[in-house]
C-alpha cells in the first residue's frame, strides 16, 4: 500500500549480550557459553499519522526476535536462564518494548555459537525455521513504514573480559565475554516528495500556468532478500521507452487510475506569481536499495497543452558541485530539493525550459537524509 507523510518512530538502542564458557572453578575453552542481554532506551512512541520522518528518527520496531546461530546461520542453538530451569526469552513485544527498559538472560548456549541475528517486525513468534524460509520481500509490501522488516547480523568477537553464572545446583559458570555490535536496518531507500517548484524567467516566463496533476515511479527491482538484501526479478518498467509520446499519454490517462504504490494522483497549479505549490499530501516511495536508478514520471499541462517530463538522473550537492547519486542505500531518505540547499522542503524543482517535447528529461537534485536506526550492542 502506497503511503504518505508519516512518522517512523520508535527506538531499540543498546543490546548487549555476554557469553561464557562452563568451569567449575576456572575458565576452560570448547563448553558450554552463557549469554545475557539487556535491552535499554527500548521504549515504543508511536508517531501520529501525517508526520514527516525527520533527520535522526528511527524505524519503527513494534516486535523484534534474536536468534543465537552458528558461523552460516543455518543451526540455531538454545538457551536458558540463569539457573537452568527454563528457556531463556528471545521474543520481545510491544509490550515489552514500552517498558522503557529490560533484561533478559541466555544462559548454556553451545559453543559453536559464534553468530547473532536480529529481525523486525515479522510476526508475533516467528521461529527459527520460519525464518530460514522467508521467501523474498515484495517492494508493495514495504511501503508502511511503520512495519518494514527490519534485519542484521553479527559474528562474535572477543571482549577481553570474564562473567560468573551461578546455576541452581550450585556450580558456578565462568564466562569468557564476546560482544557484536547490530543495526536493524531496512531493506528499503525512501523518496519523499512534499510539492514542485518552477523556475520561470523573472522577465519573461515561457508559460503563464503549470498544471501537475501525476506523479509516478519505473525501474525498480520487484523483490529482495529479508536477509542479504540481494535484488530479484525483472525491472518494473510500465513505459518502456519514455520519448514515445502515445505510449506515455495512453499509460498516464489510463481511465481506471488504478491505487497502486507507485503513482499518485492529484490537481495543483503553479504561475510566475506562485511558484512553488505543494500536493495535498506530502508523498513518499520506499525502493529496494541498489545501484538502480528509480525514473519519475511527472504529468502535467502548460497553458493547457499536456506535456509530461521524466527524471534521466538524481544528484546531491556536495559543496558548491551537484553530483549524481548512483547508489541507494538502505535506511537512507531522498528527500527532493532544489539545488543548492542544506535540507529542502521536499519541492521537485523544474525549470520551465525543460518543459519541452523535444527534451522531456529532468534532472532533480535531493537531500541525502539519515533515517537513524538506533543501534543494538550485543556482548558475549
Amino acid at each position: 500500500m502506497k503511503i504518505t507523510k508519516l512518522m517512523l518512530s520508535a527506538a531499540v538502542a543498546a543490546l548487549a549480550l555476554v557469553s561464557c564458557n562452563k568451569q567449575d572453578t576456572t575458565p576452560t575453552t570448547n563448553r558450554l557459553k552463557t549469554v545475557e542481554i539487556s535491552i535499554d532506551n527500548a521504549v515504543i512512541t508511536k508517531g501520529l499519522a501525517g508526520d514527516k520522518i525527520s533527520q535522526g528518527d528511527a524505524v519503527q520496531v513494534n516486535d523484534f526476535k534474536v536468534f543465537l546461530t552458528d558461523a552460516a546461520g543455518k543451526v540455531e542453538f538454545e538457551a536458558k536462564v540463569a539457573d537452568g530451569s527454563a528457556a531463556a526469552q528471545t521474543y520481545w513485544d510491544e509490550n515489552d518494548l514500552k517498558a522503557g527498559s529490560l533484561a533478559a538472560q541466555f544462559h548454556y548456549v553451545d559453543p559453536n555459537c559464534t553468530k547473532v541475528i536480529a529481525i523486525a517486525n515479522v510476526g508475533k513468534d516467528i521461529t527459527f525455521d520460519e525464518f530460514l524460509a522467508l521467501e523474498a520481500l515484495k517492494v508493495e509490501a514495504q511501503q508502511d513504514q511503520k512495519t518494514l522488516v527490519l534485519y542484521d547480523e553479527e559474528t562474535l568477537q572477543s571482549a577481553g573480559t570474564q562473567h560468573n553464572d551461578l546455576n541452581v545446583d550450585g556450580t558456578t559458570y565462568v564466562a569468557d565475554v564476546y560482544k557484536a555490535d547490530l543495526v536493524l536496518t531496512p531493506r528499503v531507500s525512501r523518496f519523499e516528495v512534499d510539492g514542485f517548484t518552477v523556475k520561470f524567467d523573472g522577465e519573461k516566463p515561457k508559460y503563464q500556468e503549470i498544471k501537475i496533476s501525476q506523479l509516478a515511479f519505473q525501474n525498480y527491482y520487484p523483490l529482495t532478500s529479508a536477509t542479504t538484501g540481494a535484488e530479484s526479478g525483472e525491472l518494473v518498467n510500465h513505459i518502456a521507452d519514455l520519448t514515445k509520446q502515445a505510449e506515455v499519454y495512453a499509460w498516464l490517462d489510463d481511465p481506471a487510475k488504478p491505487e497502486v504504490w507507485y503513482r499518485d494522483y492529484f490537481d495543483i497549479t503553479i504561475t510566475p506569481a506562485a511558484p512553488t505549490a505543494d500536493t495535498p499530501n506530502e508523498l513518499a516511495y520506499h525502493m529496494f536499495s541498489c545501484n538502480e536508478t528509480p525514473v519519475l514520471v511527472i504529468k502535467l499541462l502548460a497553458d493547457g497543452q499536456p506535456a509530461y517530463l521524466y527524471s534521466k538522473g538524481f544528484f546531491k550537492m556536495e559543496g558548491e558541485n551537484a553530483v549524481e547519486v548512483t547508489e541507494f542505500e538502505e535506511g537512507k531518505i531522498y528527500r527532493m530539493s532544489a539545488a543548492g540547499e542544506v535540507l529542502g522542503d521536499g519541492s521537485i524543482p523544474i525549470d520551465e525550459e525543460d518543459i519541452d517535447p523535444m527534451d522531456r528529461c529532468l534532472e532533480i537534485t535531493v537531500d541525502v537524509i539519515d533515517w537513524a536506526v538506533e543501534l543494538v550492542f550485543p556482548e558475549f
